[in-house]
């Protein structure tokens, strides 16, 4: 008995290493694969799996039903986000800016009473959400917007940075630039000019650009595929908590209006399965996305047709659909329109990086009615000042030297002989002044 009960054991061993040996070889035969299809580079479908978008996005809506207990916080959920300390904390981030609100500023005097008595609220669940108040903006495009009480404001800035952020942004690629800590439209515009660089490097100047844009993107987001992407990943506490002011802010089966920071993660996180699909099944290597604008730029046109009937499929499974007068293929020596600048690759290898003209004709246009206010006494010119330095800081993070001088000029001749001091005196250094 105890000499078969040995080889029973020598036998159980060998199947195990067998195991091991046969997985390794697996693994190594999945990861020679995007190899082969990198050697095959002239060839603009080889690069495309075979995948079809119903089952990709099946298995991500399946990946709810995983347990939510895999990724609770160390600590408690709720306490989290309700506590006081971590009301009031949210309470200072949410006030940065906005202090010349009477709503803001009364909020903050209270500051200790009226967080206290927010916690309690929302301890003993007789906390109701405020309605919001909605407007619409017309630049860049005419949009809806809806705006939040500063107390409301306080629960959803807790919630968010305490547990829904840190939890949603785990899984985003490097390449996802909206919204978060450390990104934003200056870090993209870099990754930008950094793919630039990289692709003439290995391609040279020709080349080809997809430029991508989402119709409609928050007015036609679906609320039961955010509600399943938040389900996936958040703890059950978070979830119900998230839900609750989605429903309460929100009617119908699809829609949102920007305004709330759980919008802005909605919006940077439905499309991360997404991004996962462009980066790794169709192995594109120089894509960017900027919440709904997203670029890929490559030496074959007839892989970026194919990546984009492809996107178009899984993108019509979420209820997206792209927006054909924004959504092309075009040569990279076109220039690329992307977050207000058009990025040029000269045949040197060198990036340009110019303001778009039409965002200067409107910036004109705006002095001149701001100038006009200011002179009948409407409004102080400091505030004109203050409006044009904030352009012109946005326009000098491109190579925009000689706009800039075109446009101080301009801006000086809008306010004619009546007033001494020009733009530049004004905002001239005092220690300049006094070595003078």
């Amino acid at each position: 008995m105890e000499c078969e009960h040995v080889r029973e054991r020598q036998q159980q061993q060998r199947d195990e290493r067998e195991s091991r040996v046969s997985g390794l070889h697996h693994h190594e035969a999945r990861q020679s694969v995007p190899q082969a299809w990198q050697a095959e580079r002239h060839d603009a479908r080889s690069r495309i799996p075979s995948l079809r978008a119903e089952q990709f996005f099946r298995d991500a809506h399946d990946s709810r039903k995983e347990p939510a207990s895999a990724i609770y916080m160390e600590t408690n959920t709720l306490e989290n986000v309700i506590s006081f300390d971590a009301l009031y904390d949210s309470m200072h981030k949410c006030k940065k800016g906005v202090m010349w609100k009477d709503s803001v500023a009364s909020f903050y005097l209270n500051g200790l009473e009226r967080t206290m008595k927010l916690s309690d609220e929302l301890r003993t669940g007789t906390y109701k959400a405020r309605k919001p108040v909605r407007f619409m903006i017309t630049s860049p495009k005419p949009r809806e917007i809806a705006s939040i009480t500063f107390r409301d404001r306080v629960y959803q800035r807790s919630l968010n940075d305490n547990v829904v952020y840190p939890i949603m942004s785990r899984s985003f690629i490097y390449d996802n630039f909206a919204c978060q800590k450390g990104k934003g439209t200056d870090a993209a515009r870099d990754r930008l000019k950094e793919f630039l660089h990289r692709y003439y490097r290995k391609h040279g100047y020709d080349g080809y650009v997809a430029q991508f844009d989402i119709h409609g993107y928050y007015p036609n987001m679906s609320h039961a595929v955010t509600e399943d992407l938040f389900q996936a990943k958040l703890p059950p506490d978070a979830f119900r908590m998230v839900k609750t002011i989605l429903n309460e802010q929100y009617e119908g089966d699809a829609g949102y209006n920007p305004g709330s920071q759980l919008i802005q993660i909605a919006g940077i996180s439905i499309l991360d399965r997404f991004d996962h699909f462009v980066k790794e099944k169709l192995h594109a290597r120089f894509y960017i996305r900027y919440m709904d604008d997203f670029i890929i730029i490559s030496d074959s046109a007839e892989y970026l047709k194919t990546c984009k009937d492809l996107m178009e499929t899984h993108l019509a499974f979420i209820g997206f659909e792209l927006n054909p007068k924004k959504t092309r293929i075009y040569p990279l020596s076109e220039g690329i329109d992307f977050l207000g600048f058009r990025f040029s690759l000269t045949d040197t290898g060198k990036v340009l990086m110019l303001i778009r003209p039409e965002n200067v004709k409107r910036e004109r246009k705006k002095l001149r009615r701001l100038v006009a206010k200011s002179k009948r006494g409407e409004l102080p010119i400091e505030k004109v000042d203050e409006s044009y330095a904030t352009w012109r800081n946005h326009a000098s993070k491109g190579n925009s030297h000689n706009l800039l001088q075109r446009m101080d000029a301009y801006y000086n001749s809008l306010w004619g002989e009546d007033y001494a001091d020009n733009y530049q005196q004004r905002h001239e250094p005092k220690r300049s002044r006094k070595a003078g």
